[in-house]
């Protein structure tokens, strides 16, 4: 015990964005030195946790030694733009997961991606962005304050807590896309203006995003009761089972707020389009209602030389053509209010 010591006090060559957890003998240790986590990765009982955050090229040899990862899944983890997948190397697994949160401001997705390998005695979290919830799991197996020691309990166990705070974060974000959507469905009745077909669209981008990421995860969440042998033994299949019902319920959620959002734009057009005929009726009237006036004030103001209206006219005649053009539009007004066109 004395070697094993000196090696988790020894040696701290890790990026500062790098921690880890080394739980062996019944003792849980902070940020152990990567040659006893290559010591603790063979040792029975032992399990230790890496979360590499922003800094990702940085550790990639350090994962490389310290896990046995192959270049394949080493090239994997630097990618950014992989869609979920749950990929089998030697003597570990790599599970391709996708954060999800919303930008209210800008009113836009975010989807970062995060990197799971697990084996029989390591766990690796792997992402480039911040991840809130990941950080409170991370601070809650590290003093002790979850429900059950993960640590204590193997890979599988660390695995799911990861997972499960995961699908968690999920729905926070569910709850605020719902209140946006009920508010645009308020101002779209009410507002046709250019920004509120933009922020349909917006709307319409960010969740086609989301459940363009969330559709492989659901499949994921299945192959790790599948796939994954006695690396997750059968005692803990049910909680992954939970965690691909909740992916589910997301999925379903997800695609019920993109069918909103289409009925959504149906009725911002026909919105539009029930405001166009009422502006076309209103100038409609207005220009039936000079028609007759226009008419009247037409032939009263022919340029001949001789006009009967004119010549026999002893000052009478224009007061009585501006009385019958008020009569004409006054009977109009009466007649379009009757039809209920006004």
């Amino acid at each position: 015990m004395p070697a094993l010591e000196r090696l988790i006090t020894e040696e701290k060559a890790q990026t500062p964005m790098q921690h880890t957890l080394l739980w062996q003998n019944d003792k849980l240790r902070t940020d152990a030195a990567p040659a006893a986590l290559r010591a603790a990765r063979t040792e029975p009982g032992a399990l230790f946790w890496i979360d590499i955050a922003e800094d990702v090229n940085a550790s990639m040899n350090m994962l490389a030694t310290t896990c046995a990862l192959s270049r394949i899944t080493l090239d994997s983890v630097r990618d950014q733009q992989e869609r979920a997948k749950l990929v089998q190397g030697k003597e570990y697994f790599h599970l391709v997961a996708h954060g999800m949160t919303f930008d209210t401001a800008a009113q836009t997705a975010v989807t970062p991606k995060l990197d799971i390998i697990f084996g029989a005695n390591f766990l690796v979290t792997v992402h480039e962005a911040e991840m809130p919830w990941l950080k409170r799991l991370w601070d809650a197996v590290r003093t002790g304050k979850t429900d059950e020691n993960e640590m204590q309990r193997g890979a599988a166990y660390l695995l799911y807590a990861v997972m499960d705070a995961l699908v968690d974060s999920y729905f926070p974000v569910l709850d605020d896309l719902d209140d946006m959507i009920d508010d645009l469905e308020n101002v779209t009745v009410r507002d046709t203006s250019n920004e509120v077909q933009a922020r349909i669209f917006r709307m319409k981008r960010s969740l086609a995003q989301m459940r363009r990421v969330i559709s492989p995860q659901v499949e994921v969440a299945n192959a790790l009761i599948t796939r994954t042998g006695e690396t997750i033994p059968r005692e803990a299949e049910p909680l992954f089972a939970d965690v691909h019902d909740h992916l589910v319920r997301v999925f379903e959620v997800l695609d019920s707020y993109r069918d909103l959002m289409s009925g959504l734009l149906d009725v911002y057009l026909t919105t539009v389009s029930n405001r166009l005929n009422a502006v076309m009726k209103q100038l409609t009237i207005i220009a039936t209602i000079f028609m007759p006036i226009t008419f009247i004030t037409g032939v009263f103001g022919q340029n001949f030389g001789h006009l009967p209206q004119v010549e026999h006219d002893n000052g009478s005649a224009f007061f009585v053509v501006l009385a019958a053009m008020a009569l004409i539009t006054v009977a109009q007004i009466w007649y379009f209010k009757r039809k209920d066109w006004l």
